[in-house]
């Protein structure tokens, strides 16, 4: 429903009150928090409107003169974010952390279902929350992952029509567990999800949102490991499908191994190819090739591989390869098989990476 409003911000609270001016003698409104707001945008369409954004919707349209919306976009933003930054700092985040932003954002999770969910980054880790409401304390979240285990970030592709602009997050699980394990992070808490998986898909509400969240990863990553993250960004298509396009550096059968939602194992023989494109595509016959992503990396070890319950001799055979979209789990006939295989993602992995530099 639409009603006229007029919003009075305090510093740790706002106040809504009904109408289009204040009455000086009416009882002041029950106070809200900021954290209750997601964020404050300029209207694209028309630069005397902004816009307040509750629960990933647009939920608040103020207007004013030019000046005015851009100093209150400045201010409202900034209340929000000193809010979170005292709430987080107060109760989740310990030690030597410091809160640097958050985001409110939908996970596409293994079922592929999307849930809100809100991601605080500090100067060394990302958290996963659940929604919060206003008056909650931020002590608990679902889990944390070190800004400095992150592998690569990749977003799109755009689709407009449904507000839908997505960003992918790939860590290195060894790596997590590596950093969580120094002692200078002994006094952090744990998140209440055990289990974490290497690849994370989110979803933001606009362009805006999901780039300035991946530029400030990309900018503390750096701040962290001194070295640039590999990032990738799908723009719109040129008519073929990348698996169309390059030459096949390898190719053969594979045993290609899935898990489900309720944690069920399957596994399917598939024709994959390597193209020098930096691809890897698969379909069940050669002339059946259906899906294609590109590579980030190859890995044979880690604690995720457990989860599909294979012998030790298995494993030998066994390899993960890491793309923009879903990880592939591998599974060769032979250990020389597996050797060749993950020496050509390497190499064409090394070599994209040192065009990318240049």
């Amino acid at each position: 429903s639409k009603r006229k409003i007029v919003l009075v911000l305090g510093s740790k609270n706002y106040f809504e009150f009904d109408g289009e001016v204040i009455d000086l003698h009416e009882e002041l409104p029950q106070a809200r928090s900021y954290l209750g707001l997601d964020t404050a945008e300029e209207n694209p369409t028309d630069s005397k409107q902004f816009i307040i954004f509750q629960c990933m919707k647009p939920a608040i349209r103020l207007s004013g003169s030019e000046s005015d919306v851009m100093e209150a976009v400045v201010v409202l933003n900034t209340l929000i974010r000193d809010a979170w930054q005292q709430a987080c700092e107060e109760y989740m985040i310990v030690g030597r952390e410091v809160y640097q932003f958050h985001a409110n954002l939908r996970k596409v999770n293994r079922k592929k279902k999307a849930q809100d969910r809100i991601f605080v980054v500090s100067n060394a880790f990302i958290y996963n929350l659940e929604e919060v409401s206003e008056n909650v304390r931020i002590e608990e979240f679902k889990w944390s992952m070190p800004i400095a285990s992150l592998l690569h970030v990749a977003a799109g592709r755009d689709d407009p029509r449904v507000s839908e602009y997505p960003a992918t997050l790939h860590f290195d699980l060894n790596k997590a567990k590596e950093i969580k394990a120094d002692k200078s992070y002994k006094e952090r808490k744990e998140g209440s999800k055990k289990s974490v998986n290497d690849k994370h898909q989110l979803l933001f509400s606009s362009q805006f949102a999901r780039d300035r969240f991946t530029m400030a990863l990309l900018a503390l990553y750096y701040a962290v490991t001194k070295t640039h993250l590999t990032f990738d960004r799908t723009n719109s298509g040129t008519g073929l499908r990348k698996s169309q396009l390059g030459h096949i550096r390898k190719q053969g059968v594979l045993m290609k191994y899935t898990r489900g939602a309720l944690g069920r194992v399957g596994k399917h023989p598939r024709f994959v190819q390597i193209k020098s494109t930096g691809t890897i595509s698969w379909g069940k016959t050669k002339e059946t090739i259906k899906y294609s992503e590109a590579i980030i990396g190859v890995n044979d070890k880690g604690a995720i591989f457990k989860q599909f319950k294979i012998s030790d001799d298995d494993l030998k055979r066994f390899f993960c390869v890491l793309t923009s979209g879903k990880s592939v789990y591998l599974l060769c006939e032979t250990e020389e098989d597996k050797k060749e295989w993950m020496n050509a993602i390497e190499v064409l992995s090394q070599a994209n990476k040192c065009g990318a530099s240049q």
